[in-house]
């Protein structure tokens, strides 16, 4: 430490703070954008697009009612588990047939 010029030792290590500290305001920044992202949609953020679609005819009285409904059942808590699907089921695989092996059909000479 005893070679080094003081003004380089200051001005390095007022570089490192400033970097360190626009470092940290980019980082909260991206936190919070991160969280929002995240964050459960509100009713009015949910219902907007719906009701726009609505007036512009996109979508039906019905439709709007029935939606809306579900919405005010899952703000009130009355929403009970969703409808129970049928467990998966693979397609069973056939193997490819084999240039190698024979077909069983008689080759003509």
């Amino acid at each position: 430490m005893a070679g080094i010029d003081p003004k380089y030792y200051y001005l390095t290590l007022g570089l490192l703070g400033l970097c360190t500290l626009v470092g940290l305001v980019v980082a909260f920044k991206f936190q919070r954008e991160v969280e929002h992202d995240l964050a459960p949609s509100t009713e009015k953020e949910l219902i907007g697009p719906l009701e726009k679609a609505y007036y512009s005819g996109l979508m039906d009285e019905a439709e709007f009612k029935r939606i809306r409904a579900s919405m005010d059942k899952r703000k009130a808590g009355d929403v009970g588990p969703g409808p129970k699907r049928p467990p998966a089921r693979k397609a069973p695989v056939e193997p490819e047939p084999n240039d190698d092996e024979p077909t069983g059909e008689a080759e003509e000479e």
